[in-house]
């Protein structure tokens, strides 16, 4: 059995649950090390079995040879799902509440027929999935240089008069003949006001030399995921967005100056939103102050105030403080970090400690 799924049944006994139930694919993913794709997993310590249709099989059996044996449940997947669980006589199987769609649970439970019981889970897999092990570094490590390769690029790129929408489609060209199976999400690509919605969708906004551009990117390498942020001025900015950008900077540089193991991570969000306060801009930075990622754009550990948290050697986050000004500008810059032993590396380059 693989260590990743060695873990999971120690958790499993630790919660009393004779198996778990698996329907999101980031965590299939994680426990096969294998592209989860229309499946499911069931792990249990009397067997693991892997759900999926006559698309997959021929191809799952082969990359999952010793991890789980392979159920073909093309047309019947619900039926067969709780046969499983009856043949190999689990009386007690956790799933996970977030992912498993209630007409789903609906068709199990009556297929199982009281044969054994469903009960909720929530997160067991997303807390082993925090602390990435050398080979997902390897592969945030990918993703991270490919990201950073295509906005050095998108810096020479951008110029007055070019859509929003333009570069994004020059970002994504790039990104995949670099080796990224995919953007990590749509890439934001935000000039003026718009840069003042954390999360604006591209469109026909033309590039002007009196506004900032921000661009807000990420790739997938192998199924590990990256997310960065940069700021571009396409001439010399007036007093306010340069003021505002040399604070943004800071409150960043604050917040990475106190990651270590051990550390709360309430500590590290409350160094970064401490300095914009204390600038005078408390009210125009509303958002979290990072987010882990991985497998998922968005995972555990979340950098928020209220986070107490401790850090420990193997996270991997991003850490992004902000300030939007309505109707005016916004300025992000966004980092990945790896925590090590002793403090923390910027994986993008920003800064080491």
């Amino acid at each position: 059995m693989f260590s990743r799924l060695q873990k999971i049944c120690k958790k499993l006994e630790e919660e009393n649950l004779d198996g778990l139930l698996l329907s999101s694919p980031a965590n299939i993913t994680y426990l096969t090390e294998y592209p989860s794709r229309d499946s499911y997993l069931l792990v249990s310590r009397k067997g693991n079995l892997y759900f999926t249709d006559s698309r997959y099989t021929q191809e799952a059996k082969t990359f999952l040879k010793g991890r789980a044996q392979v159920k073909d449940a093309s047309g019947t997947t619900f039926k067969t799902i709780a046969q499983g669980l009856a043949d190999l006589g689990l009386k007690r199987v956790g799933f996970e509440s977030r992912y498993l769609p209630y007409a789903e649970y609906k068709r199990i439970h009556l297929d199982l027929n009281k044969r054994s019981l469903l009960i909720p889970t929530h997160s067991l897999v997303e807390e082993l999935r925090q602390i990435k092990d050398a080979g997902e570094i390897k592969k945030i490590r990918e993703a991270v240089k490919i990201c950073i390769g295509a906005l050095e690029l998108m810096r020479n790129f951008i110029a007055p008069g070019k859509k929003e929408i333009e570069v994004v489609a020059e970002m994504e060209r790039f990104i995949r003949y670099q080796g990224a199976s995919n953007s990590s999400f749509d890439t934001i690509v935000a000039t003026g006001a718009h840069a003042a919605y954390p999360h604006h969708i591209s469109g026909q906004r033309k590039l002007s030399k009196a506004e900032p551009v921000l661009i807000d990117a990420g790739v997938e390498f192998k199924g590990y995921k990256s997310d960065l942020t940069r700021v571009y001025f396409l001439s010399k900015m007036d007093g306010l967005i340069s003021k505002v950008y040399d604070i943004v900077r800071g409150a960043q540089l604050k917040a990475i100056e106190e990651i270590r193991p051990g550390t709360a991570i309430s500590k590290i969000d409350r160094a970064a939103r401490g300095y914009i306060a204390k600038k005078g801009y408390a009210p125009y930075f509303k958002h979290n102050l990072g987010h882990g990622l991985g497998l998922e754009i968005h995972e555990l550990p979340n950098i928020s105030p209220k986070s107490d948290i401790e850090l420990e050697e193997g996270m991997v986050f991003t850490i992004e403080p902000g300030i939007y000004l309505p109707g005016k500008f916004g300025i992000r810059i966004e980092d990945m970090v790896l925590v090590t032993k002793k403090g923390c590396e910027v994986l993008s380059g920003a800064l080491n400690k």
